[in-house]
């Protein structure tokens, strides 16, 4: 499925609602600089099909407008650019990105802070093509469609290699991109398994495809996404930084209603996907409550995914919870609901 067109669609829809691609910042409604009492700020989020929904849903349920916040919204196409934005300061905060590349950036000296958890059950998923693979015990002998090292897909699937006590040297690690790119691989018999989301069951099934499990299913700890924010912007945006938690907690907290689900399908369709498949992302949502209304930034999950970087090399030791994390806005925010 290839969502290209649709996705640059949606994204020129709602360009004047606040809500931009890659190409650039809007800048309307955002002349204030700064400044703890101002209102304006720049959210940089990857530019996946989920991101993009939730994107929708903010604009349409006007909850940034109710809580008297101008965002201006960036979507990248990689967590890399999301980190460096950030750290070169073209972006404020992201709040839909992938949370694992963050903390090798803070050993290296970027002065970030994770304010809270956002996507803390991750909608992901393994999928395969393969016949023979009737279980991740089959996985040795397998080509796997990752993404680069120190990623959420290359690390995901070095813990299942360690779950199931497969040696590493048994697979081959082919770099596809993101999760979308790994699907499509797996689709196209490319790769014996990869990942997917869990609304692509419904494309997977007509293709001969089959979801072995969902990666929450497999790694319970590992979680997904989370809000982080430049320590600039934290001095110096706080009280609008305060105000984009609190919108995003009372959508999250929408998404755990019945009545949610006409409206997320609707935003998924206008974002790129199927009926089906927005059918299927809700009910997972739903169920699971993966975007988090209480903004929970469990020490648990954070600690597992950098142990995760350590053994995959791309950072040196697991950073201290109190080292990187300012909850204090995530206080500020429930206080706001």
């Amino acid at each position: 499925m290839d969502n290209s067109l649709s996705r640059r669609s949606f994204l020129g829809v709602t360009a004047g609602a606040g809500i931009v691609g890659a190409t650039g910042l809007l800048t309307a409604g955002c002349s204030d600089a700064g400044g703890g009492g101002g209102n304006s700020v720049r959210i940089v989020n990857t530019a996946a099909t989920a991101s993009l929904t939730i994107n929708h849903l903010m604009d349409e349920l006007g909850y940034f407008k109710s809580f008297g916040v101008n965002p201006s919204i960036k979507n990248v196409s990689s967590g890399n650019q999301v980190v460096a934005a950030l750290g070169s300061g073209s972006g404020d905060i992201t709040v839909l990105s992938g949370f694992i590349g963050v903390f090798p950036a803070i050993e290296k000296g970027m002065n970030l802070k994770a304010l809270a958890g956002t996507q803390v059950i991750a909608t992901e998923a393994f999928f395969t093509g393969n016949p023979q693979m009737k279980s991740f015990h089959d996985l040795a002998g397998k080509t796997l469609g990752v993404g680069a090292v120190g990623s959420q897909l290359y690390d995901g699937f070095m813990a299942l290699l360690k779950k199931y006590d497969i040696p590493q040297k048994s697979v081959t690690f082919r770099n596809v991109g993101s999760s979308a790119d790994s699907f499509k691989a797996v689709m196209a018999k490319q790769i014996d398994c990869g990942y997917g989301q869990v609304g692509d069951q419904a494309l997977a099934q007509k293709k001969g495809v089959r979801m072995l499990n969902t990666v929450n299913g497999e790694l319970p700890l590992y979680i997904n996404q989370g809000a982080v924010a430049s320590a600039k912007a934290v001095k110096s945006k706080r009280k609008a930084l305060v105000k984009v938690l609190a919108s995003y907690a009372k959508l999250f907290e929408y998404l755990t209603t019945p009545g949610s689900k006409s409206k997320y399908v609707a935003a998924y369709v206008a974002a790129g996907g199927s009926q089906d498949e927005g059918e299927i992302e809700w009910q997972f949502i739903n169920q699971n409550k993966a975007y988090s209304p209480t903004l929970d930034l469990p020490v648990a999950k954070a600690n597992y995914v950098q142990q995760l970087n350590v053994e995959a090399g791309s950072q040196k030791k697991v950073i201290p919870y109190e080292k990187y994390t300012d909850l204090s806005l995530r206080k500020e925010a429930l206080a706001l609901l």
